[in-house]
């Protein structure tokens, strides 16, 4: 069962973008347990599938689905004991290895790549980056939609930063910006993207899988790793019957997981789902491509001056491996 740490979210077609950045809190303090997990969600779109369909029940598992509104509260819990396992992207994977040195561990990512686009209006001329030069366009600044932007034009000898006027937007004012008129573009996370252009409001100018696959993973600590295999196991059996849907039936996901928003009091159309959906990896996977992907980005930040020193990750694909044969029984 999903749980909520906010009872209420006001229900407009602006705050629908605050997803991924409501305010939520943490649950409250148990201990682990057998056949339970306590996940650390956030708000991407295949957790909303995962309360759609409950994968769990093939296998005989509890989860208690924890929405966070950030992945620093989402780290904050897996640090304090508060959860099991949580998501959280590459900056956040950095994050967490440098706050949990000789704890952390990586068990497989479940999205990557376009998950960040830059969105004009629908009807608008732009093409490229170029074509918007001296304009005024927006983001969250500090956010992994930075990094990525900023990432962008380090890889560009013909764009800068400073060729733009920026704004430092909240993802739930930039769809009705872009609309109005007061920018001419805004990047952002999905599902703030995806819902835009449901919405008519925008299209995609680009995404930037290609930049950096901005992997999202799960993790979890040694001790709960060693303690209890059998459930990492089951949860990440589930989570791969939840690709699996995404794959071959991304039309019922989009239903299931806007059901499920709806259920939640929150708006989001199976046609904005359908779109994140086919755009966003789904794939569980750990190998070295996704682990240089995430020291790519500690170097980034710690070049940027974000990090104080780039940490020693530690993975282990056998929990994945094991949840794969347990699929083929």
């Amino acid at each position: 069962m999903m749980k909520n740490a906010k009872n209420k979210l006001i229900l407009t077609i602006a705050v629908v973008l605050l997803l991924t950045i409501g305010v939520f809190s943490g649950c409250i303090k148990e201990e682990a347990e057998t056949g339970k997990i306590r996940y650390g969600g956030q708000y991407y779109p295949g957790e909303f599938l995962l309360e759609g369909k409950n994968f769990w029940n093939e296998y005989d598992l509890t989860v208690e689905h924890t929405l966070f509104s950030s992945g620093t509260e989402n780290n904050q819990a897996l640090i304090s004991g508060d959860v099991d396992i949580n998501c959280g992207s590459d900056s956040k994977t950095v994050s967490l290895f440098n706050s949990l040195p000789d704890d952390a561990v990586i068990l497989c990512t479940i999205q990557q790549g376009n998950r960040y686009s830059t969105m004009v209006k629908t009807d608008s001329t732009y093409q490229t980056w170029t074509d918007l030069v001296g304009k005024t366009v927006a983001t969250r600044l500090g956010t992994g939609a930075e990094q990525v932007l900023r990432r962008y034009f380090d890889q560009n000898e013909s764009l800068s930063w400073d060729d733009f006027t920026w704004v430092n937007l909240n993802v739930e004012d930039m769809a009705s910006a872009l609309d109005a008129g007061s920018i001419e573009a805004f990047t952002a996370w999905e599902p703030t993207p995806g819902i835009a252009e449901a919405q008519g409001i925008g299209r995609v100018l680009r995404s930037y899988g290609d930049i950096a696959l901005v992997p999202v993973c799960l993790h979890t600590t040694l001790d709960y790793a060693k303690e209890y295999r059998d459930e990492i196991v089951k949860f990440l059996a589930a989570h791969l019957d939840k690709e699996e849907l995404i794959k071959n039936d991304p039309e019922q996901a989009a239903e299931l997981a806007a059901q499920a928003a709806s259920d939640a009091g929150i708006e989001v159309s199976s046609e904005a789902f359908l779109t994140m959906f086919n755009r966003i990896d789904f794939t569980l996977e750990l190998n070295s491509e996704i682990l240089a992907a995430i020291n790519d980005t500690a170097q980034f930040l710690f070049d940027q001056e974000k990090i104080d020193s780039i940490p020693t990750l530690r993975w282990d694909d056998s929990f994945l491996k094991e949840a794969r044969e347990l699929r083929e029984k």
